[in-house]
């Protein structure tokens, strides 16, 4: 398993633990220890970038890794960082650290709330680790139900109005990108 594929399998893991955790503690002491393990990927990664453009890395993208999902469409899982996507994974790891600890008091439904936000999670980080465009719009899909949910149910003031309205951005911002990757799919053939 690729280095990079850890950021996905943490918050799903994060996921597995919250369904088998029994009460609050539980629920906070795995995003706790999820998040923090984030914040320490996400610090290694730093390092090995900086280590691997300093011995004379000149690859584009680093850290590569690709593995067939279905061949016959030529989509596969395809993951690999470059410097804006390593800055990109660590600011989402801090804002998840940051958010586990402005969230510890969400109730009711705690449990409920951390799951979502796992997946969130789970959908940032492997959008910014994905080479794919269909991997990418995989991941950045995955993202938007937890964003409705998120909103619309632990928001405040006009909270669903908020989550319907950014719900409906994002598909339409979703039905413009699956567009433009079918565009470059049936023009470049692969």
């Amino acid at each position: 398993m690729n280095f990079l594929s850890l950021f996905v399998l943490v918050p799903v893991l994060m996921i597995l633990a919250l369904f088998l955790s029994k009460n609050r503690k539980q629920v906070l002491a795995i995003m706790v220890t999820g998040s923090s393990l984030l914040v320490i990927l996400s610090a290694n990664l730093v390092y090995q970038y900086i280590a691997a453009r300093n011995a004379g890395a000149v690859d584009p993208m680093l850290f590569t890794s690709s593995v067939a999902w279905y061949k016959p469409l030529n989509i596969n899982y395809s993951v690999g960082v470059d410097g804006v996507s390593v800055a990109m994974l660590c600011l989402s790891s801090v804002i998840v650290f940051t958010g586990v600890f402005t969230s510890w008091r969400i109730a009711p439904l705690t449990k409920e709330f951390f799951l979502w936000f796992s997946l969130l999670a789970a959908g940032v980080y492997g959008f910014f680790i994905s080479t794919d465009l269909f991997t990418m719009f995989l991941f950045y899909e995955t993202a938007l139900i937890p964003m409705y949910l998120l909103i619309g149910v632990w928001g405040s003031g006009k909270k669903e109005y908020s989550a319907m309205k950014l719900t409906l951005m994002l598909m339409g911002s979703s039905m413009i990108l699956l567009v433009g990757i079918l565009g470059i799919y049936f023009s470049s053939g692969a």
